[in-house]
C-alpha cells in the first residue's frame, strides 16, 4: 500500500508542477505507533529521494512520533517542500513570534515539543470519551 500511495502522489506531483507542496497525514503510523515506525520511516526516505520532489531544495517534515506520551501524542505529519524556483521563502517561529529564513531540508521526529517552527494542539480527551 506504501509504495501504491507514494507513487500515485509523486505521477500527481510531476503532473502538476507545483511549486509548493503541503501534505498533512493523519494518524502516520496508524493506530499502533510503536510497531509501525519503520513504515514511517521508509515514507520519508522515499519522498525524500524521490526524482519528483529533487527541485524542492527546501523541506520542513514534523512528525509527531512520541508514542509514550499519550497526553502530548496526536500520530500527525506535515511535510513542506519548496521549489527552487521560489527565491525567497520564510517560515513562523512560534517561540520569537517572527518570520526566519527557511534554508535547507529540515526532519523533525520523535518528541518535537520543542521544535518552535511548529504549533500543535492535541484535542481534550474528553472530546472522544469511547477511546480508553
Amino acid at each position: 500500500m506504501l509504495a501504491f500511495w507514494v507513487a500515485e502522489f509523486l505521477k500527481t506531483v510531476k503532473m502538476l508542477q507545483p511549486k509548493f507542496v503541503a501534505l498533512h497525514c493523519q494518524e502516520v503510523g496508524g493506530k499502533t505507533y510503536e510497531g509501525s515506525v519503520k513504515h514511517v520511516e521508509d515514507f520519508v526516505r522515499m519522498l525524500m529521494a524521490s526524482e519528483e520532489l529533487k527541485s524542492f531544495d527546501r523541506m520542513r517534515v514534523y512528525l509527531d512520533e512520541d508514542y509514550t506520551n499519550s497526553e502530548r501524542f496526536t500520530a500527525l505529519g506535515n511535510f513542506y517542500f519548496i521549489h527552487e524556483t521560489i527565491r525567497t521563502a520564510q517560515i513562523w517561529d512560534f517561540k520569537t513570534k517572527a518570520f526566519l529564513p527557511c534554508q535547507g531540508k529540515e526532519v523533525h521526529t520523535g518528541n518535537i515539543e520543542e521544535v518552535s517552527s511548529k504549533e500543535k494542539t492535541k484535542f481534550p480527551a474528553e472530546f472522544f470519551p469511547e477511546v480508553k
